[in-house]
């Protein structure tokens, strides 16, 4: 992906991930989001990625780990803190 934009479209799909997940400031995603207007091969990966994450949550998220593995698990962190 190529652009004539101040922000190169390398810079900002390094950083799509951490877009998606709310991680950065409020001045890079500032930055970022004028990059994806401005650019359409970039906006087109940034929906591809977000359609992903949707799908994944829609279809993953109705599977529940059986308590006991969890309790299993905090134990374990109980035992190996102790």
């Amino acid at each position: 992906m190529t652009g004539n934009e101040s922000v190169p479209c390398m810079q900002t799909v390094k950083v799509l991930q951490e877009f998606l997940d709310r991680e950065l400031t409020a001045a890079e995603v500032t930055t970022v989001q004028g990059h994806l207007d401005r650019c359409p091969p970039c906006l087109k990966l940034f929906r591809f990625e977000e359609g992903v994450r949707r799908l994944v949550r829609i279809h993953c998220s109705r599977d529940c780990a059986p308590s006991s593995l969890r309790d299993e698990i905090l134990a374990r962190l109980k035992r190996s803190r102790a």
